[in-house]
């Protein structure tokens, strides 16, 4: 090498290297610059891509850390640092480093595209849409993120703001098959089955020539239709099914009275998943925890906590409880159809509850109740209150125009004692039918609800017993005192039960509630189809076409089906 190259000159070398693929000479290069000037952000950019492209993750990730100390502005250290974190499965601190590159440059639009999809995946879907709409103002409408916030809204349930924006994607990126696939899934959600069909076609052709295909969806839009006998044709026809297609074909062999081969679907596609996911159920800590709860929430230590005041001039929280298949979703539909009330959906916000009364009372809470401070007893409930508001305005739930807005997360009614301290006066509605019914739909549909109990039957059926058990302790409590909603019944009879679910939370029926069916509300949950449909009773005595498979199930929920005086 001369002696007389500079910095300069390296550095302008070591990139043409890299370029051509010669990434030990680039990084020798890189390496010499560096010797002469540390703070060499260019020989850092060179070092650490050339550590990274021979597999050495940890030493690029130093190395950007490195620049980023020595200046924050530029954005390439931020961007690449959390692209590799990403990449590398590290989610929690790829988020954590793009939030410190929003602070950085909050005109770079890279970290808010990938907060964005980080969140949206973590389902904190209004946050994730949020950061994608920053990211499509500072970088103008990219195709690829017009999908992705497309998709967004979508899941979310806002399938008329979700449209154009698939389908601006699509217009600019016609060979793209997710925003094809996307938009087919929107149009059969909508109901709009030959425009969904059609859509198919055209991401059906774009799969056969990347080697995949669409059959799964195609059953499943066919499953809405008279057709869906063709739809468990395409299924039945295939040689091998991954977990979620499995449990689609279960639940069309159910349909077509092939009740053995369903089952058999069903079991085999939850393992399926399980294994795909990593997903199990801890029984030992579920237990542990829910232990942990009943000596906390003794009635004379709940006495013993001041309750939050109510915050007026703002809606309130429904609180709709219930074991994932129960009822849940049919229940928020018929209140999102009454013209007070908004549908919140499937909110996060109570398991936050709990980790912010762990924090506040100092790991007090839930297991060593005996170290609860003054302080802490009568500040805890509005501390709930309070975070459980804000993060309901941030999602829009508490604009004017509506007096509630529903929470319907599954299996809330693990921490109902915190949810009665924080809104003393919430309506509870506790949603329940057949156990044995749950548990076949639970095992027809994927979910991680209670702690990721629906992959294997006896786990479901623990978490069931232990759930109910649980709420009979809460039930004994002071001011805890659910509305009880039988889907049996309200089956035989919705006009009364909806009068007397509404009477509960203090506002009348409207005729729509008893039309729910027709609202244009989408329903973002696996039910969806179920809710616009008109009631009927088709699901009721499920359990008995799969009697024989559901004796360990029976075995473990015997007390609760008695107590809840259903036949076994």
């Amino acid at each position: 090498m001369p002696p007389f190259s500079t910095t300069s000159d390296l550095i302008a070398r070591a990139r043409t290297a890299f370029q051509s693929g010669r990434h030990a000479e680039a990084e020798r290069l890189a390496a010499e610059a560096r010797a002469r000037d540390r703070v060499s952000l260019d020989a850092i950019e060179i070092l650490a891509l050339a550590h990274r492209a021979r597999g050495d993750v940890a030493g690029a990730e130093r190395l950007l850390r490195e620049a980023i100390a020595i200046d924050s502005r530029p954005r390439w250290p931020h961007d690449d640092l959390a692209m590799m974190l990403f990449d590398s499965g590290r989610i929690v601190e790829a988020e954590a480093a793009c939030r410190a590159a929003i602070a950085a440059d909050p005109g770079n639009p890279h970290p808010e595209m990938m907060l964005g999809n980080i969140l949206s995946e973590r389902e904190e879907l209004v946050a994730g849409a949020a950061h994608l709409r920053r990211a499509i103002a500072l970088a103008g409408e990219h195709p690829q993120l017009l999908a992705n916030l497309g998709r967004n809204l979508q899941r979310q349930g806002a399938l008329s703001d979700a449209e154009p924006l698939l389908r601006r994607a699509i217009a600019t990126m016609p060979d793209a098959l997710p925003p094809l696939a996307w938009l087919a899934e929107l149009l059969e959600q909508a109901r709009r089955f030959d425009e969904a069909s059609a859509m198919l076609d055209r991401a059906e052709r774009l799969a056969r020539a990347q080697g995949s295909d669409v059959t799964l969806q195609r059953a499943a839009l066919l499953s809405r239709t008279e057709r869906w006998r063709d739809g468990l044709a395409l299924l039945d026809a295939e040689p091998s099914l991954s977990g979620a297609a499995l449990l689609q074909r279960g639940r069309l062999r159910d349909r077509a009275g092939r009740y053995a081969e369903a089952w058999h679907d069903f079991a085999d596609g939850k393992a399926a998943l399980s294994t795909a996911s990593g997903r199990r159920y801890a029984r030992l800590e579920v237990e542990r925890l829910a232990g942990d709860l009943r000596a906390f929430f003794t009635p004379d230590r709940l006495a013993g906590l001041t309750p939050a005041q109510l915050c007026q001039d703002v809606p309130q929280p429904i609180f709709v409880l219930g074991f994932p298949r129960s009822g849940t979703t049919l229940t928020e539909q018929v209140l999102a159809s009454h013209s007070r009330i908004r549908a919140g959906g499937e909110l996060l916000f109570v398991a936050e509850l709990a980790e912010i009364a762990a924090r506040h009372t100092g790991g007090a809470f839930p297991a060593h109740a005996d170290r609860l401070d003054t302080d802490a007893r009568s500040t805890l409930a509005t501390q709930l209150r309070d975070h459980y508001l804000a993060r309901a305005e941030a999602f829009g739930l508490l604009a004017p125009g509506t007096s509630f807005f529903t929470d319907k997360m599954p299996l809330n009614e693990l921490y109902l004692p915190l949810l009665r301290l924080a809104f003393p006066a919430a309506p509870l509605i506790a949603v329940g039918r057949h156990p044995l019914d749950v548990m076949v739909s639970a095992m027809s549909h994927d979910f991680t609800h209670g702690f990721n109990c629906g992959y294997r039957l006896d786990d479901a059926a623990r978490h069931y017993a232990l759930i109910d058990t649980l709420m009979a302790e809460w039930r004994r409590l002071p001011g805890i005192a659910p509305h009880q909603l039988r889907y049996e019944n309200f089956v035989a009879g919705q006009r009364d039960e909806t009068e007397a679910l509404m009477a509960h939370i203090g506002l009348p029926m409207e005729p729509a509630q008893l039309a729910f069916h027709e609202s244009p509300r989408f329903a973002p949950t696996p039910s969806y189809a179920q809710v616009q449909e008109p009631i009927n009773d088709r699901s009721i005595g499920r359990w008995r076409h799969y009697a024989r498979e559901l004796e360990p199930a029976r075995a473990i929920l015997a007390e609760t089906i008695a107590s809840s005086g259903y036949a076994a």
